[in-house]
């Protein structure tokens, strides 16, 4: 997404950085044989920035040929329940089945709420710190999903 905000170099190599946080770009990624939506919301600091990237985002996820299999950063960025829902909701009401969506960036204080709300969705939902990690339980590595 771009935006006209200010630009200065990140702390981070490789990252740019305006008014609202760090941006980067979501996209398809082939992984060990499949396919995974790497949505990043990671380090935006605004709520509605969050929420205007991840409605943007959104119109690739509904295409029928993007990937069932979506890891969601939100490292660095500020998540309440509300924003949870935000982002999980328009997932359930896709025309097309998502399979599974693991949260990365999350600390632990978060897999009670998850845990709560596994059994209403449609899709495995997985809480996972490392994306490497997020990535092989996606794409069938069942051991991360505890």
């Amino acid at each position: 997404m771009a935006s006209k905000g200010l630009r200065i170099m990140s702390k981070k190599p490789g990252k740019s950085v305006n008014n609202f946080g760090v941006f980067k770009k979501s996209f398809s990624l082939y992984y060990n044989g499949g396919e995974i939506w790497a949505e990043h919301l990671d380090g935006i600091a605004e709520r509605n920035t969050v929420m205007r990237k991840y409605y943007m985002d959104l119109e690739q996820i509904r295409k029928p040929s993007s990937s069932s299999f979506i890891a969601i950063n939100l490292d660095e960025t500020k998540v309440d329940p509300n924003l949870l829902e935000q982002i999980l909701t328009p997932l359930c009401q896709l025309n097309r089945p998502i399979k599974k969506v693991v949260l990365v960036g999350l600390d632990w204080k978060w897999k009670r709420y998850i845990r709560k709300r596994k059994e209403e969705l449609p899709f495995q939902v997985g809480l996972i710190d490392d994306f490497e990690k997020a990535k092989q339980w996606l794409l069938g590595n069942n051991r991360y999903n505890k």
